[in-house]
């Protein structure tokens, strides 16, 4: 009996109930439970206590997964709970290089000079990304806990150990060199002059890609090969994990021939520093332990045992950190390997049952064949339902797209690792790079393919799809409780595909007969509208702050759901992060008629922005209008007017604003313009009375203004909010819209929210 298993799993039980469920003094109640379960076991005579064996270790495992998330955050939540809000001089060391933001730049960082455990996030101005890792910092700094994002829990930054958030004005901050060049910090300095190396001498698709493979750094993956790597299911190959430390051992272990106790000695260092230099998240760690121990195997004169492996691998990362349960890296790396450990096996046998071989060429082709798709689709069972909870999509090409693509990841990685490694220290050696470039371009190139077939994804942004998904779970679950033949498995296959075209059609379907289509796509804290009437499809926004999944993807997986690959117009309000800042990732997969925007007579910081967005719009050959005089024209069966910019200096107030009229149905969208923009507004155009109004600035108490109402009369208001530290929306703009009498909805309440105009469905 795998002990540890069991302990394990009770014990990330206990932690689950904390971090999800149960407040402190809630926890006591499946603690009794546990009490009470290893006293009746005591109690119980011996021939039940060795049929119930497994009770006192998953009762032991549960009492102490909820006694140490208990225990932890006490220690390490609660000393940053009670700074929150005030100041204090503090001195910081870096723990690695800075990252640029929006507004500055921020960094993760030790606190020297005081009593915290854990790690911080530091926020400053952008002199932060000219220091290394390992400089020492003095400043004024602001304490604000990190397991709150505004008004909201968050687990983004505890989950990486991360429990306090300083935030300095960079005006005040002293230098010091501190450890910085010492062996400690070795491993960032090196993924960093790797990572200049591959920009400098491979192409920018290539590299970006050879970047993250070694490194899991995307941030220089252009948007295209992200998206197409992500439709495919091929993403994974670019998070550092089980994956990529076998292929550093198994290079190893060529180097040094069939000597497995000197490639353990060698192997064990050679883990540890790139576990350190790619970053040290749960599915780096997870796959060092587990190989770790694999390679510790033969040195003790044992064989490796996979589950045990992965319940050490767990316990080790929950034990340092209980708060990394919530991690979507750690969730979706274990149930992988336990996928493949549990699921994958079975398919195997049932894919080998029904391929004969009987040469040495056909065995090893089904072998390789049959291999790559039951590893692909064991994975997939259990990393499914999580995948469309956090990403809402699932990519149905992902077996074919490993069985394609796999193969040759391996050789990407020896040869891109070991040949970049040999340029930094022989430039003259630059022309071997040629074939981690052809391999690249290759991984890259089938991956645009698959990702261009029809249905290569499932989208779930409907209740249909989401319907099918649990029926297909439940499909699984009476087969596998049924003792018939092969026979079930092809029948409950046959009725997957059948309902998985009808969920597919119906949400497109239900559209059909409408004159206008409204969906306000949820977002976040940002704004993205679907105007939809014909055939003709307009997004007026695309653009959010604070969201795991972008914008950009948001949207395309939304027209995705209902069928629609093409946008006739994309119209920008205003050029803010959360109106314009997920066009990339839009372009990226979805095609683009025509880009309306309006022309800033001033520049500033938002002229940045600007200029990404011309630069985007040229790069995918998208023509760019800049509206500066009414114009209307017919989108289908509706009518459609953008008003130009009415003011001039800051960007809420230049922007365009957007009107759409199907018969005597009229939606009005203004954008984040303030209350003084929108009186100039109603007074300069005639505006009709309108059924729906997209709520102004997320709900600001600035903007709809009791003279819009008034002028206006809106029946419906729609209110794109996220998680966000402004109030939004705020008590003063929900009152004067509920003294108007209107019905509001509101993303981050109900989601993506759909209204239909005209037809049969007014």
């Amino acid at each position: 009996m795998r002990k540890l298993v069991y302990v394990t799993l009770a014990f990330v039980a206990g932690v689950l109930l904390c971090q999800y469920f149960l407040p402190p003094l809630w926890r006591l109640v499946p603690g009794g439970v546990a009490v009470l379960a290893l006293l009746l076991w005591l109690a119980l005579r011996k021939k039940q206590k060795r049929q119930l064996r497994w009770l006192p270790l998953a009762a032991a495992g549960l009492l102490f997964g909820l006694g140490w998330f208990t225990g932890y955050e006490a220690l390490f939540l609660a000393p940053a709970e009670a700074l929150l809000g005030t100041e204090d001089t503090v001195t910081v060391e870096l723990l690695e290089y800075a990252q640029e933001t929006d507004y500055g730049a921020k960094v993760t960082v030790r606190v020297l000079d005081r009593d915290i455990p854990g790690k911080a996030v530091y926020f400053s101005g952008r002199d932060l990304l000219e220091l290394e890792p390992g400089n020492r910092l003095t400043a004024q700094m602001e304490f604000d806990e990190a397991a709150t994002m505004g008004e909201e829990k968050s687990t983004y930054y505890t989950s990486q150990g991360v429990f306090l958030r300083l935030y300095g004005d960079g005006d005040t901050e002293t230098v010091e060199p501190g450890r910085a060049g010492s062996f400690r910090y070795l491993p960032q300095r090196l993924a960093l002059h790797l990572r200049q190396t591959i920009a400098q001498r491979f192409s920018s698709e290539s590299g970006g890609l050879i970047i993250a493979l070694l490194t899991g750094e995307r941030e220089d993956m252009d948007e295209q090969s992200r998206s197409a790597l992500e439709e495919t299911g091929l993403l994974h190959i670019t998070a550092v994990s089980g994956l990529h430390c076998t292929f550093l051992i198994g290079f190893l272990g060529l180097l040094l021939g069939r000597r497995r106790r000197l490639t353990a000695f060698i192997g064990y260092p050679v883990l540890l520093f790139y576990m350190v230099m790619v970053g040290c998240t749960p599915s780096v760690v997870r796959a060092c332990i587990m190989t770790g121990l694999f390679l510790l195997a033969p040195l003790l004169g044992r064989e490796g045992d996979a589950p045990t492996s992965l319940a050490a691998a767990a316990l080790a990362i929950l034990l340092a950190n209980p708060f990394s349960v919530a991690s979507v890296s750690f969730q979706l790396s274990f149930a992988s390997v336990a996928g493949l450990l549990a699921v994958s096996p079975r398919i195997y046998r049932g894919l080998t049952a029904l391929w004969p071989a009987r040469s040495r060429w056909t065995k090893t082709l089904r072998s390789f064949v049959v291999g790559s798709l039951s590893a692909s689709l064991g994975a997939m069972l259990l990393t499914a339902p999580l995948s469309v909870f956090y990403f809402q999509y699932l990519p149905l090409v992902a077996p074919l797209a490993n069985l394609v693509v796999l193969w040759a990841v391996p050789f990407l990685f020896a040869s891109a690792l070991v040949l970049t490694l040999l340029t930094m220290a022989l430039p003259g050696l630059a022309p071997v790079l040629a074939l981690p470039e052809i391999l690249a371009r290759y991984v890259l190139a089938a991956a645009g393919t698959l990702a261009r077939l029809p249905s290569h994804a499932v989208y779930f942004t409907s209740a249909y799809l989401m319907a099918w998904l649990v029926f297909c779970y439940l499909m699984l679950a009476v087969c596998l409780a049924s003792r018939e033949g092969r026979r079930k498995y092809a029948l409950a296959g046959i009725l997957a595909l059948v309902t998985f075209l009808a969920a597919r059609s119906l949400p497109g379907l239900a559209l059909e007969d409408s004159d206008l289509t409204i969906i306000a796509v949820d977002v976040g804290q940002g704004a993205a509208t679907l105007l939809r009437s014909g055939d003709e499809t307009v997004l007026v926004d695309c653009g959010s702050l604070y969201t795991p999944l972008g914008p950009g993807a948001l949207v395309a997986d939304t027209m995705s759901a209902y069928g629609w690959d093409r946008l006739d117009k994309m119209i920008l309000t205003h050029y803010h992060e959360d109106h314009a800042g997920g066009l990339g990732e839009l372009l990226a997969r979805v095609e683009v008629g025509e880009l309306l925007v309006p022309r800033l007579t001033d520049s500033g910081e938002e002229d940045d922005l600007q200029r990404e967005v011309l630069a985007l719009a040229k790069a995918y050959a998208v023509p760019v209008t800049y509206v500066e005089e009414p114009a209307t024209e017919p989108v289908g069966k509706a009518e459609l007017t953008i008003y130009p910019p009415l003011t001039q200096g800051e960007v809420n107030e230049e922007g365009l604003t957007i009107l759409c009229t199907a018969g005597d149905f009229d939606v009005l969208i203004t954008g984040d313009m303030g209350g003084s923009t929108e009186k100039l507004l109603v007074e300069t155009y005639d505006l009709p009375d309108i059924e729906v109004l997209m709520v102004g600035h997320h709900g600001s108490k600035y903007s709809t203004t009791e003279e819009l109402l008034e002028a206006v009369t809106p029946e419906t208001g729609i209110i794109s909010v996220g998680e966000n530290s402004y109030g939004h929306p705020t008590a003063e703009a929900m009152d004067r819209m509920a003294w108007q009498g209107m019905t509001l909805y509101r993303t981050d309440l109900q989601g993506n929210i759909v209204i239909q105009a005209g037809g049969e469905r007014n």
